[in-house]
C-alpha cells in the first residue's frame, strides 16, 4: 500500500510545487504591473508585426493626450508621427530602421513631444527592441521621461553663466574705459579748450577757421566715443530728475521729424500719466539713437511710433519680459529685475525689416554692429542698454522679421511735479563777477592752468591746487571766503568728493563744480548731486565752463 502511495505522492508534492511556483509568479506579475501601471514613466509596448499598441500605461496615455482605450484602437505609427517634428521624426525613423535591422538594440532622443491644444512638452524618448528566437523584432518598448524641469534647469544654468560672462565682460571695459577715459578725455578737453580760445582771435575770413572747425569737430566726435563707453559701462554720472515724458517727447518731435526724413511718418501715442524718474538729457539721448536706428531699418520708408504708458508691477508678480526663442521675439533685459511699484513705459516701434534671430542676442554687446565698415561705432545700442539700466531701468526688445522691431524702455516713476525740482542745465548767458573767489583743484597741470585761464577772464579771483590735500592747505591759508570749488573727481590720495565734504565741514554752503572725465563713483555722485553742487563731464567748451560756474554762483 506504501508503495502504491508513493508514487502519488510525489506526483502531489510536485503540483503543489509548481502551483506555488505559479502563485509566486502570479504575484511577481501583479508587481510587475502595477510598478508599470502605478510608474510615473511614461511606457508603452507597441507590436512589431501589427503596429498596435499591447499596453500602455497611464502615465504614456496622459502624456501623448489619448485614452487607454483610444491607444488600443489607433494606429501607433500615426500617433508618432503626430507627437514629432519633422526634423525629430527624420533622425527617430532612421534609428527605427537601424533596430528593426538589428543592428542596434535601443535608441534615445531628447525632443519635444506635440499634443494638440498643449504647450509642447520636452521628454527623453527610449525605444528598445524585443526579438524572437530568430532574431527578429517581435515588439517595441517605448519609455518617455519628462525632462522639461532639467531643460529649464540648464537654460536658466546657461543664463546666469552668460550674464555674469557679460557683467565680467562690462566690468572689464569699464576699468579698460575708464583708464583710457580720464586720461583721454584731459587732452580732448585742453584741445577743445584752446581751440576755441583760438578761433576766438582768428580775423572773419581767416582760412585758418575751417581747419579749427575740424579739430573741434574731430575732438567732439573723439569725446561721443568715450562718453558711449562710459555709457555702457555704467560709469556716466546722471543727473535724475521728476518730469513729464509726453512733454518730453513733444518736445523732441520736431527734432525727431527731421532727423527721419521725409520718407518716415512719426505717430505719437502719449498715455502715460505719471513722471519719470530719470536723467532728461541722457533719456534724450536714448530715445534720439533708438529712433536713427529705426529710421535706418526703414531705407524705404515706414512709420515710427513713440509711445508712453504707465506701469504697476505687483508684489510677486514675473515681470513680463519678451519670451525668448525662436522668430526673434524678445531679448534685452528680463523684467523680473524691477522691485513691485509703479513706473513709466516708453515704446520706440518701426515698421522695418526687422532684426534675425540670430543677431538678436547680440545687439546690445559693445562694438557689434552690421553696419558696414565706417558707418558704425557698435556703441549705440550699449549706450542706450547702460544708460537705461544706470537708471535702475529695464530695456526690452521684440523683432519680426518683415514687420519690424519694438523698444520698450521701463524706469521708475517721479515724484510730485508740483514740488521744486533742481534744473540740470541752464542756458543763461553768464556775467561779469569780480569780487568771487574760485578754487580750482586739478592734478593735471594743462587742465588746471587751461580752467584757471577761462576764468580769469570772466573777471573771477582764481585759487590754484594741485591735489586735494594741497587745495585744503590753500583754503585754510587763505584769509577771505571761497565761494566756488572746481575739482577733478580721480585724483590720487584724496579725491574730489572726499576735498568737498572736507571743505563743506567749514562752509556747508560752499558751491562745488565737479569736473572728470571718468569717476568710478558715478552712481554716488548722482544720488548726492544738491542744488549747491553740480557735475560737468570732460571735455567740454569754454563756455559750458562758464555758464556752469554762473548757474552755481547766481543760486540762493
Amino acid at each position: 500500500m506504501t508503495d502504491r502511495l508513493a508514487p502519488l505522492e510525489a506526483q502531489l508534492a510536485r503540483v503543489t510545487a509548481e502551483r506555488d511556483h505559479l502563485s509566486a509568479a502570479l504575484a511577481r506579475s501583479a508587481q510587475f504591473q502595477a510598478a508599470v501601471v502605478g510608474s510615473p514613466v511614461a511606457m508603452a509596448c507597441v507590436s512589431a508585426e501589427k503596429g498596435r499598441y499591447v499596453f500602455a500605461n497611464p502615465a504614456y496615455a496622459e502624456l501623448v493626450g489619448r485614452s487607454l482605450q483610444e491607444l488600443m484602437e489607433c494606429d501607433a505609427y500615426d500617433v508618432w508621427v503626430a507627437s514629432s517634428r519633422p526634423e525629430h521624426f527624420a533622425i527617430e525613423h532612421e534609428a527605427a530602421g537601424r533596430l528593426a535591422r538589428g543592428e542596434i538594440d535601443q535608441f534615445q532622443l531628447d525632443r519635444p513631444y506635440l499634443v494638440a491644444g498643449r504647450a509642447e512638452h520636452w521628454v527623453r524618448s527610449t525605444a528598445v527592441a524585443s526579438r524572437d528566437a530568430s532574431g527578429r523584432l517581435s515588439s517595441l518598448m517605448l519609455y518617455l521621461v519628462s525632462i522639461e524641469e532639467a531643460r529649464a534647469a540648464l537654460a536658466a544654468k546657461e543664463e546666469a553663466t552668460t550674464q555674469l560672462q557679460r557683467a565680467q565682460k562690462m566690468e572689464a571695459l569699464g576699468k579698460l574705459a575708464g583708464g583710457v577715459a580720464h586720461d583721454f578725455n584731459n587732452r580732448l578737453l585742453i584741445i577743445i579748450g584752446c581751440t576755441e580760445l583760438l578761433r576766438r582771435e582768428l580775423p572773419p575770413g581767416s582760412p585758418l577757421i575751417d581747419s579749427a572747425d575740424m579739430v573741434l569737430s574731430s575732438a567732439h566726435r573723439a569725446a561721443d566715443l568715450t562718453r558711449q563707453l562710459l555709457a555702457y559701462s555704467r560709469h556716466q554720472v546722471l543727473a535724475p530728475e521728476s518730469f513729464d515724458l509726453n512733454q518730453a517727447v513733444e518736445r523732441m518731435r520736431q527734432m525727431l521729424a527731421r532727423a527721419m526724413g521725409e520718407h518716415v511718418r512719426l505717430a505719437t501715442t502719449l498715455e502715460a500719466r505719471n513722471p519719470v524718474f530719470s536723467d532728461p538729457g541722457q533719456l534724450e539721448q536714448v530715445i534720439l539713437n533708438l529712433a536713427i536706428n529705426a529710421r535706418d531699418a526703414m531705407p524705404a520708408g515706414g512709420t515710427l511710433t513713440l509711445a508712453t504708458a504707465d506701469r504697476r508691477i505687483l508684489p510677486g508678480e514675473n515681470g513680463g519680459g519678451g519670451g525668448g526663442g525662436g522668430g526673434g521675439d524678445g531679448d534685452g533685459d528680463d523684467d523680473r529685475s524691477l522691485a513691485p511699484g509703479d513706473y513709466v513705459t516708453i515704446s520706440i516701434t518701426d515698421t522695418g525689416a526687422g532684426i534675425p534671430a540670430e543677431v538678436l542676442p547680440r545687439i546690445f554687446e559693445p562694438f557689434f554692429t552690421t553696419k558696414p565698415v565706417g558707418q558704425g561705432t557698435g556703441l549705440g545700442l550699449s549706450m542706450v542698454e547702460g544708460i537705461v539700466k544706470q537708471s535702475r531701468g529695464t530695456v526690452r526688445v521684440s523683432s519680426r522679421l518683415g514687420q519690424g522691431t519694438t523698444f520698450t524702455i521701463t524706469l521708475p516713476r517721479g515724484g510730485d511735479l508740483s514740488q521744486p525740482r533742481s534744473v540740470s542745465v541752464v542756458r543763461g548767458t553768464p556775467h561779469l563777477a569780480p569780487f568771487e573767489t574760485v578754487l580750482v583743484c586739478d592734478d593735471d597741470d594743462d587742465v588746471r592752468e587751461l580752467l584757471s585761464g577761462i576764468l580769469r577772464l570772466r573777471g573771477y579771483t582764481i585759487l590754484e591746487a594741485r591735489s586735494g590735500k594741497h587745495a585744503l592747505s590753500v583754503a585754510a591759508e587763505h584769509r577771505g571766503p571761497i565761494h566756488l570749488l572746481i575739482t577733478d573727481l580721480v585724483m590720487p590720495e584724496l579725491g574730489g568728493l572726499e576735498l568737498a565734504n572736507a571743505m563743506r565741514t567749514r562752509n556747508p554752503t560752499l558751491r562745488v563744480l565737479f569736473v572728470s572725465g571718468y569717476t568710478d563713483q558715478a552712481d554716488v555722485l548722482s544720488d548726492t548731486l544738491r542744488p549747491h553742487a553740480r557735475f560737468l563731464a570732460k571735455p567740454f567748451a569754454p563756455g559750458e565752463l562758464t555758464r556752469a560756474v554762473f548757474a552755481l554762483l547766481e543760486r540762493d
